[in-house]
């Protein structure tokens, strides 16, 4: 492969001479040994002034090495011209201690920054932050997806774990280094079951989502196929728009509306329970894959038998928001797990815990 007579534009202050070479000279070579700077050195130069230049009474004008078998001579900056660092030039002694000097001081401000409260580092976002705390402590929240964590709680949202990724998981995680996390989200697998008194043979538990939204989606999106058919309480009843939210327009208003196809049942407007012998006559019409019990603002008991042999006789698949009756569940007041397939549910509304933990029954079981 002959390269004499190749034309670039290239120019890169080298001053070529260029001679013919064949494939098997291909080298590159140096006459010099390149020293690397150290990075942190990098950002040291001033807008106005050229403090790295090079020490030219030790240093040749020009360097003479092979670049692809072309000998090439690398010309060097006077000592009046402004220079831009690079890995092959050395700075001066003097300038060396003053740059290394800043660097440590640059450290220490960084160090120092970083150990700051939020109270210093942004007052703005503090002031805003005590006041939503003021507001809590002085009023009464009646709301049970607000309730009043712990100090506990707390301390652990605030702890290192914020800057670790866990993605996947236990054991299967996308980055490295999780070992102490899946510990910990092992041992909340552990505590789930145990609370709600589950044989780990025969459920299975995910406590990954971040709110019981995502959860809800999760299964969806788990069992189902796009536009297969999801039914559950009406939103303006009491249902979740989670469970497929569509405005009395038709406007579809929420992720499980978009991508699979959602019909409600409503309750009795004027005792406000549940008529099941409708809710069987809707199912029975809809043919839907997948039927929900449970939902977001439900003050009258729910049948979950009754909701089994609904689901039983429509080839549905029963799922179980119990977002707001989880406690009362894992104190065993109700018993779901004689009836429904998957449980999803927000701790939030627990004072000692803040997460999203879904059930689901393994076919094993």
């Amino acid at each position: 492969m002959d390269l004499s007579q190749c034309q670039s534009n290239l120019f890169l202050g080298f001053h070529a001479h260029r001679s013919p070479i064949s494939d098997d000279s291909i080298s590159l070579q140096s006459s010099w040994c390149f020293r690397t700077l150290p990075s942190e050195l990098l950002d040291q130069q001033s807008d106005n002034s050229c403090d790295g230049f090079v020490g030219l009474d030790d240093v040749a004008d020009s360097e003479e090495f092979s670049l692809l078998g072309y000998p090439t001579s690398l010309k060097r900056r006077g000592r009046g011209e402004c220079l831009s660092f690079s890995s092959s030039f050395y700075l001066h002694p003097s300038k060396r201690a003053a740059v290394e000097a800043d660097f440590e001081k640059r450290k220490a401000t960084v160090r120092s920054w970083g150990n700051q409260p939020i109270s210093l580092a942004d007052p703005a976002l503090h002031e805003m932050i005590e006041k939503e705390k003021q507001k809590q402590v002085k009023g009464i929240v009646l709301n049970a997806s607000e309730n009043y964590v712990c100090r506990a709680v707390l301390d652990a949202l605030g702890s290192h774990l914020t800057n670790k990724y866990s993605e996947e998981m236990p054991g299967a995680c996308y980055y490295g280094g999780n070992q102490y996390i899946d510990q910990i989200e092992g041992l909340c697998y552990e505590r789930a079951l145990a609370a709600f008194d589950l044989d780990p043979e025969c459920w299975g538990v995910n406590v990954q989502p971040y709110s019981c939204t995502f959860a809800n989606f999760a299964v969806f999106t788990g069992l189902l196929m796009p536009k297969e058919r999801i039914i559950g309480l009406d939103t303006l009843c009491g249902g979740h728009v989670s469970h497929g939210y569509l405005t009395p327009n038709g406007n579809r208003m929420s992720g499980a509306s978009i991508f699979f196809e959602s019909m409600s049942y409503k309750v009795n407007p004027k005792t406000g329970c549940l008529d099941y012998d409708k809710v069987e006559e809707r199912a029975m019409d809809f043919h839907p894959k997948m039927l929900i019990c449970g939902g977001s603002l439900c003050l009258r008991e729910w049948d979950y038998a009754r909701f089994r042999q609904i689901a039983d006789k429509c080839g549905a698949i029963l799922m179980c928001d119990m977002a707001h009756i989880s406690g009362i569940v894992a104190a065993k007041v109700k018993l779901l797990r004689r009836f429904v397939m998957l449980a999803t549910f927000a701790l939030i509304k627990l004072p000692f815990s803040v997460t999203t933990v879904l059930f689901v029954r393994l076919e094993s079981g």
